[in-house]
């Protein structure tokens, strides 16, 4: 019942405006319209462009800039790209550093450093979109704006037309950490610029409590809606309906994103819609209607796909890898994640490439191939160091922890489980701290340390309690039992884990009731009461098949066989 530390849901839920107009198949480029030094037009000037292991040290103008091409500009020299039919006009100043990442329908550029202009053409693009960091991404429909990093700043100021930028990080709500996404909007005509300072693990917004935070995100609707901005006001659900899915009421989340992708539809805006649809994809999935989850996935991708959205593609093709994970579907599960491993890497997206790692590690895992595991997880705990993401980095710690403890090396799994639980402990990530807790604990008990194991699956508990997290309460109840039932307290277990199945089957959580029922029966079988342990473990069968858990699937019918043969034997259990 350890917690599953993976990234199937961690990813943005990044939108950018769309137009169906826009012919994807034609081939477009970005070409040099002009070369300024000191303010004079010239035919050429020492400009640093890369790609990949090609270098040049000059730019012609004329010149095409192939996409993944990064453009470092000097001192005294401006240089004005423009893509194919003027649809795009990108402004470099002297100074500045930029990434043409993809042109097609729409555009991806991202905003290495210093002060770049950006100019589009209202209505002929799918979308266009900035990304500056790994954390911030500006997309516009046709206006004019501008993005100057300096000093671990980043200042977006739009003077024409509106900017909706995405922000990655992290919602602080009571005592709870958790990761989002969320818009702000600028315009010309009302807030002109924003500043931030981002970073892998900043705090967008703190709230006392989820009725705070829902009511603050009501009042940004409510505003859009009196200022009747339908971007605003879509920008808006969108918000509120990540909060509302965070704080677990699925069914309002639900309304609130369908709000959202009805507008986008009218509007013909499919890149948008396919970002509504991963909300509720996400919502579906979090509430284990893992079939509802992945219609929503396959349209969301159909769209990202239609239009160009590389970060799109990802994003739903590592949610659809973790649904086929679920599902044993191992083979189509490595290959989602490698395509999205593929597109983060062409983005330069250093984190996406860690949680892509991750997640592929984390596959094989299930498969038992844990060397693999291991190396893949290593690897995206490099990439976490490397983008200062602390968060990432306990998680990879943590997942090597568990490796290790499901290859009964209990005495090498716990360093990397306690460096997990002291850098979430400076995270304020009590969520966190609580499931390595119960990771630890599980450890403990592994090893036979008994009075340890209960010790830290109580804090565990408490922690979840403080948080008034039900199901994290629950889980950790369920360890508990398992490891009473371990001393030999087979009443005290019980009582235990039937506890937690009654919160799990309250709550609407019928992975963590199947197991609690799986475990039920393992401990009556243990106490040879059969016909009981057959009758809980046909109970977790029933619901294991229904969500197409197939590993889970498996190992309940052999130990179903198992208490068959015990009852017709009368062989004791082993």
């Amino acid at each position: 019942m350890s917690r599953t530390w993976a990234f199937a849901l961690g990813g943005a839920l990044l939108l950018a405006p769309v137009r169906v107009g826009a012919q994807a198949q034609i081939p477009r480029a970005h070409v040099v319209q002009a070369v300024l030094v000191d303010g004079k037009a010239v035919a050429s000037a020492p400009v640093r462009l890369t790609r990949g292991a090609i270098v040049e040290r000059s730019v012609q103008r004329g010149e095409t800039i192939a996409d993944g091409t990064r453009v470092d500009v000097p001192a005294h020299v401006v240089l004005v790209v423009i893509s194919t039919g003027g649809k795009s006009k990108t402004t470099l100043q002297p100074g500045s550093s930029v990434t043409f990442v993809r042109t097609g329908a729409g555009e991806l550029v991202a905003s290495n450093g210093g002060s770049s202009i950006f100019s589009v053409v209202p209505k002929t693009l799918d979308f266009f979109r900035v990304q500056s960091s790994e954390v911030l991404t500006a997309s516009v429909h046709g206006t004019e704006f501008s993005v100057d990093s300096a000093a671990g700043n980043v200042t977006f100021n739009c003077t024409n037309g509106e900017v909706s930028i995405t922000k990655t990080g992290y919602l602080l709500i009571g005592e709870r950490r958790l990761k989002a996404s969320l818009i702000d909007v600028i315009s010309a005509t009302s807030r002109p610029e924003a500043t931030y300072r981002p970073s892998m693990t900043w705090s967008l917004a703190k709230f006392a409590n989820f009725a705070q935070a829902e009511s603050y995100y009501q009042q940004q609707l409510s505003d859009a809606q009196r200022s009747a901005d339908a971007n605003a006001i879509n920008a808006a659900r969108l918000n509120l309906g990540n909060v509302q899915r965070l704080q677990g009421r699925y069914d309002d989340a639900l309304k609130t994103y369908s709000q959202a992708l009805e507008f986008y539809q009218q509007e013909a805006d499919r890149d948008r819609q396919a970002g509504a649809l991963e909300g509720i994809g996400l919502t579906e999935f979090d509430r284990s209607r893992y079939a509802a989850a992945m219609e929503s996935y396959d349209r969301a991708l159909t769209f990202f796909r239609a239009v160009g959205d590389t970060r799109g593609e990802a994003e739903t093709l590592k949610n659809i890898g973790n649904i086929q994970m679920n599902h044993g579907q191992y083979a189509a599960a490595l290959s989602s994640h490698r395509q999205a491993l593929t597109l983060y890497r062409s983005m330069g997206d250093t984190d996406g490439e860690a949680r892509a790692l991750f997640d592929i590690g984390f596959v094989l895992g299930r498969q038992g191939l844990y060397d693999d595991e291991l190396a893949y997880l290593r690897q995206s705990l490099a990439l976490f160091r490397q983008s200062a993401d602390r968060d990432g980095e306990a998680s990879a710690l943590a997942n090597i922890g568990n490796v290790a403890d499901d290859r009964h090396r209990y005495a090498e799994a716990l360093p990397p489980l306690r460096q997990a639980l002291t850098l979430l402990e400076q995270l304020g990530d009590r969520e966190g701290v609580a499931y390595t807790l119960m990771d630890i604990g599980s450890v403990q008990r592994h090893q036979g340390h008994y009075a340890d194991a209960l010790r830290s699956l109580e804090q565990a508990q408490q922690n979840f309690h403080d948080l008034g997290d039900r199901v994290g309460w629950a889980s950790a109840l369920s360890e508990i039992g398992a490891t009473e039932a371990k001393q030999g307290g087979y009443a005290a277990g019980l009582q235990s884990l039937q506890r937690a199945r009654k919160v799990f089957k309250e709550v609407g959580d019928p992975d963590d009731e199947a197991d609690a029922l799986r475990n039920i029966g393992l401990v009556q079988m243990d106490q040879r009461r059969y016909a009981e342990a057959l009758g809980s473990l046909q109970e977790a069968l029933v619901i294991f098949r229904r969500l197409g858990d197939r590993d889970n699937t498996v190992s309940t019918m052999r130990s179903i066989e198992q208490i068959k043969s015990l009852m017709k034997t009368g062989t004791p259990p082993p």
